[in-house]
């Protein structure tokens, strides 16, 4: 057994370790492990927070006494300083790397981080940006717990709920590889499970069917749950009955919206500045958006943007963020007044452009939230909000006011969150405690059957497609995470060539029996969903060989359905992955 459970939110802006020692039943004992890190040159200290940003120095840009951290001297710069130094010049600094590994069309293993990078600079992939970071964590870890290897601790890394599979699997890999064995749980599962390590008594709060929506807006992405508390046997239980998409919208782009705001003010007066300025101007917007966001009776702040020069004072160019910019640009524009049953705005896109990431079009969280809603009809009578941009009370109370006209009026209870700089870590370590040594657990089974399309034994038809049935793998009400699932019957898998997976939902939610099938002829009452295209590997068969073959079935903690083919005749197997949570 494990001595310690620790928890990891590998944020897109910041990172943080949480840890709790086994066998101490107290939610309360739950502490926070302090990150060394370079904050000057040469200079360490230990934060809460890591800075979710990787520095790429010159040669000669440090001496090597610089660059030494507890754990031996540092090939690239992590955490505080790497931010700081990327603010000054351009093609060193990735940032966002999290985002970029569920990218549409770049892999996670191509190089192509930092997007500017200068020629010098050896350009790697989101992938190896994962490591770096994991690898800066176990570092930490191992200066703080020399006698406890975190190679042999229980540890669960969070990522959004929105995370596609391919994205999961490089988060479980880089973990491998920095020698975690690591479970993963979602960013707002996460969250709520620090609110429920904070109750004494979690079912004084809620009552049967009602939902609780939870709102995480982190530095890069928003993340949206939903979770029923439900009657189970006489008692009050919780499940997470449904998560949001993919949404490339959070603080970052609050500041972006500031420092375009203020370029384009400058340009007006005849300065232009260069990208390293724009970097540069960015992090002085996020630092004004604080303060100005914190007090309400500041009127307006200075903000200055450094320029090349002997004299960094007489080359400072500066500008004035004022209340009334961040009331417009922000408030009223990612938290605008929305009505329920309306859509995120679709924006026309140009032809061409520059690879990065596909940030949403349309910023008003409002508005997805509304479109998320409607999708599954549901009112929620409670809110847990999550991320650092609800730090600001002024924008916490815009988004209640919001919610609450949105749903027309009806009462609604703001839950009080954890620490929102802190929660998903600390909850993954809560969860990491109640999975391992008991306590109350949120359900996330499945809300319909799922089946997989098996070739008819039909003989193929004149003018008519071959028939295919759909046999039940997944049955309503799985728990994600339960244990793995035989059919019944064997099949024949074809290999070394690819081949289309086509998979269906039923439109009830009555449990079939795995194995089940429907026929070709009743289709119809499914809905199919979108297929894979797939080509396995051939292994010591001839390509396109039908391999006689019996299945497994079960889902992941992360709603992902894992179908493994075994060989009859040999150790082979084969796996096909499927997202069945709904979204």
């Amino acid at each position: 057994m494990s001595d310690y459970f620790i928890g990891i939110d590998l944020g897109t802006t910041h990172s943080a370790v949480y840890y709790s020692q086994s066998g101490q039943s107290q939610a309360g004992r739950i502490q926070q492990l302090a990150i060394p890190q370079f904050i000057t040159a040469g200079q360490v200290d230990s934060r809460p927070l890591l800075p979710s940003f990787v520095y790429f120095p010159h040669d000669t840009e440090f001496l090597e006494s610089d660059l030494l951290l507890p754990w031996g001297k540092a090939h690239s710069i992590v955490g505080q300083l790497a931010r700081e130094l990327g603010a000054k010049s351009s093609g060193r600094l990735v940032q966002s790397a999290k985002s970029w590994l569920c990218h549409s069309r770049v892999g996670a293993d191509e190089n192509v981080l930092p997007v500017d990078a200068l020629e010098e600079v050896e350009k790697i992939s989101p992938a190896a940006v994962t490591e770096i970071l994991l690898a800066h964590l176990v570092n930490a870890w191992k200066v703080s717990f020399p006698n406890a290897p975190i190679t042999e601790q229980n540890v669960v890394i969070t990522v959004p709920a929105s995370f596609d599979p391919a994205a999961r699997a490089i988060t479980e890999q880089s973990a491998e590889r920095v020698g975690l064995r690591a479970r993963l749980i979602e960013e707002p599962l996460a969250a709520f499970y620090a609110w429920l390590s904070d109750q004494k008594n979690w079912t004084e709060n809620l009552t049967v069917n009602e939902h609780i929506l939870v709102v995480d807006v982190g530095g890069g992405t928003t993340d949206l749950s939903l979770i029923q508390a439900v009657e189970k046997d006489g008692a009050l239980g919780l499940e997470r009955v449904a998560v949001g998409r993919h949404i490339l919208l959070g603080g970052d782009n609050m500041d972006m919206t500031l420092t375009y705001h203020l370029a384009a003010q400058l340009a007006q007066k005849g300065t232009n500045l260069e990208p390293w300025q724009i970097t540069g101007l960015t992090q002085a917007c996020r630092e004004a958006k604080e303060r100005l966001l914190s007090n309400p009776d500041i009127a307006e702040t200075s903000v200055v943007v450094p320029s090349r020069g002997r004299s960094l004072f007489n080359n400072s160019v500066k500008a004035t963020l004022t209340q009334a910019d961040v009331q417009q640009l922000l408030i009223d524009g990612f938290f605008p007044q929305a009505q329920l049953d309306e859509q995120a705005h679709k924006v026309a896109r140009s032809g061409f452009s520059t690879i990065n990431l596909d940030y949403e079009g349309d910023p008003a969280i409002t508005r997805h939230i509304s479109e998320f809603l409607s999708r599954h009809d549901v009112k929620p009578s409670k809110i847990l909000l999550n991320g650092g941009v609800f730090n600001a009370t002024v924008i916490r109370n815009t988004l209640e006011a919001r919610l609450q006209s949105l749903l027309g009026g009806i009462p609604l209870t703001m839950l009080t969150p954890s620490h929102l700089d802190y929660a998903v870590a600390k909850g993954a370590t809560y969860y990491a405690k109640v999975q391992a040594e008991g306590g109350v657990k949120v359900k996330s089974g499945l809300a319909s059957n799922y089946y997989i399309g098996v070739a008819s034994p039909m003989p193929a038809i004149p003018g008519m497609a071959s028939p295919v049935d759909a046999i039940c793998v997944a049955p309503f009400g799985l728990e994600e995470g339960s244990e793995e699932q035989m059919l019944p019957n064997e099949f024949s898998l074809v290999v070394g060539e690819s081949v289309i997976f086509r998979f269906f939902q039923s439109k009830h939610n009555e449990a079939d029996a795995v194995g089940k099938v429907v026929s070709a002829f009743a289709l119809g009452q499914l809905n199919e969903l979108s297929p894979l295209s797939v080509r396995l590997d051939a292994g010591h068969y001839q390509a396109g060989e039908m391999v006689r073959i019996y299945l497994t079935a079960r889902v992941t903690e992360l709603g992902l359905l894992l179908l493994q083919a075994h060989d009859t005749q040999s150790d082979l197997n084969w796996t096909i992955e499927f997202q069945v949570r709904e979204v």
